[in-house]
């Protein structure tokens, strides 16, 4: 994963002191290149173990490594912006139109680098193959789980979404092995989800997860996870970026499934469109 996405990754879990770094490398990324750690440091405005710290919670081992990915993500010429940019009380509209825009167009970027291809693989091998799927999710995170039992549900699986704790907890305390527990949780710590996701392991069942916390309780437990890290501002508190990202990751599973199980998948699909069309003509 690139240094900036690590960073965007990471960008909630920041000390105030270490925001000053990223501030720093958001203005003046290229200057930092040439800059040994006690300069950098002085640049920020933080002390050397910030520095050090901040490195290491991005995964490199040494100050030299981190500069080396810093080096290679100036050299992709991205277009993109390095960290997200936050709203400001004082923005005109059109500062509002593009931060908003841009910080979206650049969590769906995102997943190209933080989506693994082998949990994409064993998920949806997993969800295609299950007698029934259990999606579940609450609050925000149960409207991308009711998007995700519909496209589902389309290519003729049999699935069951909640977003009501008891009735999933009453799912999984009676499912069978081969059914599949598939959650969506923003934070990865929701109680009722983890409990929920716990006893279906206690049947056997497979469960996975769709989560924007890498270091969670969900992540934790769970027999593969796929992750949609964003950034979440001030101004938008209800993780909106997240919901739209989460909602790719769904179209995504959906598009993997669908050429897997071929002609038959299509078939699901039209006769679907074909029935809410005729619903639609005859309540015109």
């Amino acid at each position: 994963m690139m240094l900036f996405s690590k960073i965007r990754l990471q960008h909630n879990r920041f000390t105030a002191t270490q925001n000053k770094i990223v501030q720093y490398l958001q203005e003046h990324a290229q200057e930092a290149l040439t800059l040994p750690i006690n300069e950098f440091a002085a640049k920020c405005g933080v002390g050397e173990a910030t520095v050090i710290r901040f490195y290491r919670l991005l995964g490199y081992k040494n100050y030299a490594m981190f500069r080396v990915a810093l080096a290679k993500e100036l050299a992709a010429e991205t277009d993109t912006q390095p960290i997200y940019e936050e709203v400001q009380a004082h923005d005109g509209l059109t500062d509002i139109i593009r931060k908003v825009a841009d910080s979206t167009t650049q969590g769906i970027s995102d997943l190209k680098q933080q989506l693994s291809a082998e949990a994409l693989a064993t998920i949806e091998q997993q969800l295609r193959q299950a007698a029934v799927v259990h999606v579940i999710g609450l609050g925000a995170s149960g409207v991308v789980a009711q998007d995700a039992r519909q496209k589902f549900m389309r290519l003729g699986c049999r699935v069951i979404g909640y977003s009501d704790s008891h009735l999933m907890m009453i799912a999984a305390s009676i499912a069978r092995p081969d059914e599949v527990f598939f959650a969506i949780s923003h934070s990865g710590e929701t109680t009722d989800i983890l409990r929920t996701l716990a006893l279906a392991q206690k049947r056997g069942c497979f469960t996975c997860a769709l989560t924007s916390s890498i270091d969670s309780g969900i992540t934790q437990l769970v027999d593969a996870y796929l992750l949609s890290c964003t950034c979440e501002t001030k101004m938008r508190s209800d993780a909106m970026i997240s919901r739209i990202v989460q909602l790719v990751v769904i179209d995504i599973l959906y598009v993997m499934m669908a050429l897997q199980i071929g002609e038959p998948a299509i078939a699901g699909v039209n006769q679907s469109r074909a029935a809410l069309r005729q619903y639609r003509n005859q309540s015109d």
